[in-house]
């Protein structure tokens, strides 16, 4: 519950306790989106599956068209125009480049919303208001085995004790009973978690892949040995778990598989935070100011579970 000066470092109490809460099975995001494309595709969401997938991509396949066309002319133009005729053509450029990406986030976003709705996981309300969140009993099927293999799982695992200060505790579900936290934090831990799932996915795609090429070799015969592989500089050891596979990645090899694949990709996880929470910059702001001047993060925390404590 959030209150006094604590509410406005807007404090959110998230609880699993009550089955009457539980969020409605399937809506679209708490992210608004505005361009035609997004609405068009926005309502095909709620009418029909099929045709949502195949509106999305193409509208995506139009944009990058418009985009590879405007390319090939922009460079006989600007060899014949004068100087303030290239300043407004790059102005709007620049005018369309910001149009297709607003676009592009909309519909990537939509996509996301989409495989939720699939998986029928329903999306949580927005939390800006601060003060108790509930949740009911969900099937928590659909966001872990449905989306991530085995190995991939121990390492979900692995997260969620980190985030909760529960590392290798056995009792993860009855410490999740209730969760008291600073909209800021939870904002701050949605996001690095979807950072982490997004960073996950992709890695655990390529440990699969060299996995399978290490057993079928390069062109689907069974393989004798290591270097029968397309990936026959990975010794064995290598395989033996996802995390030990992740250990072994050099300094760019990790910056390479943590960089997320477009700005439009980054900037739809924005949004979604943004929709959830409120701007994260200015919640810290909040919750700083709440909390005082504070000597250690230690301090700062016991000042958190004392306010919480009062009810405020």
């Amino acid at each position: 519950r959030a209150g006094g000066p604590v509410r406005r470092a807007q404090l959110a109490a998230m609880r699993a306790s009550s089955s009457s809460s539980v969020p409605e099975l399937w809506k679209a995001g708490p992210a608004d989106v505005y361009s035609g494309q997004a609405q068009k595709a926005l309502y095909l969401l709620k009418e029909d599956q099929m045709l949502f997938e195949s509106a999305v991509d193409e509208a995506l396949e139009m944009l990058q068209s418009q985009r590879a066309e405007e390319e090939a002319t922009q460079g006989s133009l600007d060899d014949k125009a004068k100087e303030d005729t290239l300043v407004l053509r790059r102005r709007m450029k620049e005018v369309r480049q910001n149009e297709r990406a607003r676009i592009v986030t909309e519909l990537l976003y939509l996509k996301v919303c989409s495989k939720f709705k699939q998986l029928s996981v329903p999306l949580i309300a927005p939390m800006k208001g601060g003060g108790d969140v509930k949740f009911g009993s969900l099937d928590l099927k659909g966001l872990t085995s449905d989306i991530y293999s085995k190995d991939a799982l121990d390492l979900v695992r692995e997260h969620l004790f980190r985030i909760i200060g529960q590392q290798g505790s056995t009792s993860f579900m009855g410490g999740m009973a209730v969760v008291q936290i600073a909209l800021f934090q939870a904002g701050q831990v949605y996001a690095m978690s979807s950072l982490f799932g997004y960073y996950l996915r992709r890695v655990d795609a390529r440990y699969q892949l060299e996995k399978l090429a290490g057993s079928f070799g390069a062109f689907g015969d069974e393989a004798s040995g290591p270097e029968s592989s397309v990936f026959g500089d990975q010794d064995e050891g290598s395989m033996s778990s996802l995390k030990d596979y992740v250990s072994q990645f050099g300094p760019a090899e990790v910056q390479r598989m943590t960089t997320i694949a477009s700005v439009e990709a980054q900037m739809a996880m924005e949004q979604q935070v943004t929709a959830l929470f409120g701007d994260l910059r200015t919640l810290k702001e909040k919750l700083v100011g709440a909390l005082g001047q504070v000597s250690s993060n230690e301090e700062a925390t016991m000042k958190l579970e004392e306010a919480i404590q009062r009810g405020e």
